[in-house]
């Protein structure tokens, strides 16, 4: 997706790139992996109707959605969006939408739920993405955010 201007914050465009493949298959990654499956166990509701996952990525963490009846994956990157259908496959229970944080294409109150997960320290205006965010999701509705922290213990120890 190539439709940036001047009066839209930048985002950062994965298109064609492997980052599922050298970031967390051959980049020893286990670890972040591990810990981000046992927060989101703990931390999603057990059920839930439609979940938002704001850059869902090569889809990751998706099959961990599981109280879900729906999944809306969005990616900036179509490529990305592409490589998610092929590793979740076609279902009813996930939609594939290529998009831009900044311009949600999504009516008020939609969601019941959302994640973004290793987004946040990409933004150029989280505000913006943030408000977007608010207003797609029901009053009340889980929104769990994971963001790379340069400072974590396992950095410091190497």
């Amino acid at each position: 997706m190539k439709n940036q201007n001047k009066n839209h914050p930048p985002v950062i465009d994965y298109e064609g790139s492997d980052y599922q493949t050298s970031f967390w298959k051959e980049g020893g990654r286990e670890y972040e992996d591990r810990c981000e499956r046992i927060a989101l166990k703990r931390l999603l509701p057990d059920e839930g109707g439609l979940l938002l996952e704001i850059g869902a990525g090569a889809g990751r963490n998706t099959p961990r959605y599981t109280g879900f009846k729906r999944v809306v994956l969005l990616d900036y990157s179509l490529t990305q969006v592409q490589q998610a259908q092929e590793y979740l496959g076609k279902s009813d229970k996930y939609v594939y939408v290529a998009g831009d944080v900044y311009r949600l294409p999504f009516i008020d109150n939609l969601f019941d739920g959302a994640t973004m997960i290793r987004v946040l320290h990409h933004m150029k205006d989280p505000q913006v993405a943030l408000g977007g965010i608010n207003r797609v999701l029901q009053n009340k509705s889980p929104f769990l955010l994971e963001y790379a922290n340069k400072q974590n213990l396992k950095a410091i120890l190497r």
